[in-house]
């Protein structure tokens, strides 16, 4: 589509077209799904600006508030939001797709995950702690975002879907996408929430309530729009990001990957045990070290050496000609250099980074927030110290055209100190290049 004068930039809020009877959405309550429409117009989307505005309240198992930190009446109840991803954990899978036709545009599944790798990659303290702290109650510091949960929350959300993070504007109109529908399925009370107090009585709760969508449309000059409006031929080119879930539990593993797309990018993957998902006992968000368990078999708290980490496309070495050897900084207790940088890479260009938690030392960073002293003080501590650990490639930094993985298989290959018994569970993100094909019959996306 050539390049269009803009005229005006228009600002627009929406609500959404399910609402039940109290505008309330709650998992518990079943009513966990949320959807938006925006109509077909011969405008564009400036998809950055995209926003979910609302607001959340955090409920115990006996439906009243909690009082984390006893700073209401001194008897603490510890009902916790992980501090990093904030209110980006309510949402399990966000699915974008055309008004006009149903047809999906892109579906990301376990984002909240995807979040927990994000955010801390590519935000500084200073911005957990200011403008994130606001607008997604995420601080990176647990005291305080526990402060925060014992009150109803209002907050904005960005989308971090590919295609809502391109960098270019959507049409529409008939020439484009025909319109959008966005379908946010909320993630359950488990996975969102826990805590000492979280599984008390009927279990802790959350709901959102007065929901909209927020953004800005640019208008066309009258003779671009009217343009937009004539069905015609053509093609637009997006961004989006797809999950992928296995498990990984042997000192040698190989984790092999249909990606079943021609334009791969990069990928990322995040680990998780498995029996710290739905688990009001676990933060279900935490993005740590691969991890064994105990002599009981119960509790992950080993962190296992990390010795090679190498990648492959149907066998052969891709992006790097070499294995991630990192043996010797593991078992040291330091950063694994290699493997950090390049997962950074897979999320923005290392070298442009200027602001993230994982800063050069990586591991450990600063100190967790010490108790809260008496029963109305809140104590500001220091920034969270958990890790952030990731494997990720960034596939084509060069081209930004991807690699073809259509019939091809993607392989991560991890050799490490891992027990056999203690399964972790592996999130893969990748983030790949799709082609939408817009006709007057209508419209047809291939990846």
């Amino acid at each position: 589509m050539s390049a269009m004068k803009i005229s005006q930039v228009e600002r627009f809020e929406i609500l959404p077209s399910n609402q039940p009877a109290d505008n309330t959405y709650s998992f518990k309550k079943g009513t966990p799904l949320i959807t938006f429409n925006v109509g077909a117009t011969s405008k564009l989307l400036r998809a950055s600006s995209v926003r979910v505005n609302g607001e959340i309240e955090i409920l115990t198992g006996a439906g009243a508030a909690p009082d984390n930190n006893g700073l209401k009446s001194g008897s603490a109840v510890s009902v916790q939001l992980n501090d990093r991803v904030g209110v980006n954990a309510i949402f399990q899978n966000v699915n974008i797709s055309s008004n006009d036709s149903n047809q999906v545009l892109e579906s990301v599944r376990q984002y909240g995950r995807m979040i927990s790798t994000i955010l801390p990659s590519a935000q500084s303290e200073e911005d957990f702690l200011s403008h994130s702290g606001v607008v997604s109650k995420s601080t990176a510091q647990q005291s305080s975002a526990d402060n925060q949960v014992n009150n109803k929350m209002a907050f904005s959300l960005r989308l971090f879907s590919g295609m809502m993070q391109s960098g270019t504007a959507i049409s529409l109109g008939q020439n484009g996408v025909r319109g959008l529908q966005l379908s946010f399925e909320l993630a359950s009370d488990q996975q969102v929430l826990f805590g000492a107090d979280a599984a008390s009585g009927t279990g802790a709760s959350y709901q959102v309530s007065n929901l909209s969508l927020s953004g800005e449309m640019l208008v066309p000059e009258p003779d671009d729009m009217q343009k937009l409006s004539v069905p015609s031929t053509g093609s637009l080119t997006f961004n989006t990001i797809q999950n992928l879930y296995s498990v990984i539990n042997s000192s040698d593993a190989t984790q092999t990957y249909n990606l079943a797309s021609q334009q791969v990018l990069s990928v990322i993957h995040n680990f998780l045990p498995v029996t710290h998902s739905n688990n009001y006992s676990q933060d279900g968000f935490k993005t740590a070290m691969l991890k064994n368990t105990d002599s009981t078999g119960s509790t992950y708290d080993q962190s296992v050496i990390l010795k090679k980490v190498s990648f492959s496309r149907d066998g052969l070495k891709l992006g790097l000609d070499y294995e991630l050897d990192v043996e010797a900084q593991s078992t040291q207790g330091l950063p694994e250099t290699g493997v950090q940088v390049n997962a950074l890479n897979a999320l923005q260009s290392y070298p442009s980074l200027s602001k993230m938690l994982n800063q050069p030392q990586l591991l450990p960073y600063g100190t967790k927030d010490v108790s809260v002293s008496g029963s109305a003080t809140q104590e500001f501590g220091t920034i969270d110290s958990e890790r952030n650990f990731a494997i990720g490639l960034n596939m084509d930094s060069v081209s930004k055209q991807g690699v073809d993985f259509k019939g091809k298989s993607y392989a991560l290959r991890v050799q490490s100190t891992a027990d056999g018994k203690s399964p972790m569970s592996v999130f893969t993100y990748y983030l790949a290049k799709n082609v939408l094909q817009y006709s007057p019959e209508g419209i047809m996306v291939s990846s």
